[in-house]
């Protein structure tokens, strides 16, 4: 049987990482729910904040929800009455969403509430001088080249798709 390697510091880091992430972000939920919005739609509104507009290309760049869900939660941002999306003045290609006067309110209110109540759980576990510490040290980690795997299969990054539904025939031979 092999060693463990179970208390070794690479894994007693995992392990830690995999812990603080699943609390910071049960911190980061209970604030946001009290706007009665999604993560992601939370996220985008915050994205959307204190800008004149952003293409979607750019809005899905900037925020943590995936490209191909951006067009979803911008719909349901919509129906909401938060955002508005217009094609752009130099291409029709373009989308540019902004956010509506409602969607300006919500963010003037959520956005100093939220960074007060994520700073008072941060603030209640590290001193300023070690949050800037770790935030420097977790964008290393952020940063980390996939090292190589010798013969083992490449892992995946990213889980795999959905499998497609088959499309209803409509009587029509193609």
């Amino acid at each position: 049987m092999p060693p463990s390697l179970r208390d070794t510091p690479t894994f007693t880091l995992l392990r830690t990482l995999h812990r603080a992430f699943r609390r910071v972000r049960e911190v980061d939920l209970a604030g946001i729910a009290r706007h009665g919005l999604a993560e992601s739609e939370f996220d985008v509104v915050m994205t959307l904040g204190n800008t004149e507009g952003l293409r979607m290309c750019e809005v899905a760049q900037r925020t943590l929800t995936s490209p191909a869900n951006v067009t979803r939660v911008m719909k349901a941002l919509e129906e909401k009455g938060l955002v508005s999306r217009e094609r752009g003045e130099l291409s029709d290609r373009e989308v540019v969403a902004r956010l509506t006067a409602r969607g300006a309110r919500l963010f003037a209110e959520a956005y100093p509430k939220q960074h007060r109540f994520v700073a008072a759980a941060f603030d209640a576990a590290l001193t300023r001088e070690q949050q800037l510490r770790l935030a420097s040290d977790l964008e290393k980690l952020a940063n980390l080249a996939m090292p190589d795997l010798g013969d083992a299969p490449a892992a995946r990054t990213t889980p795999p798709a959905p499998a497609s539904k088959p499309r209803p025939r409509t009587g029509r031979k193609r």
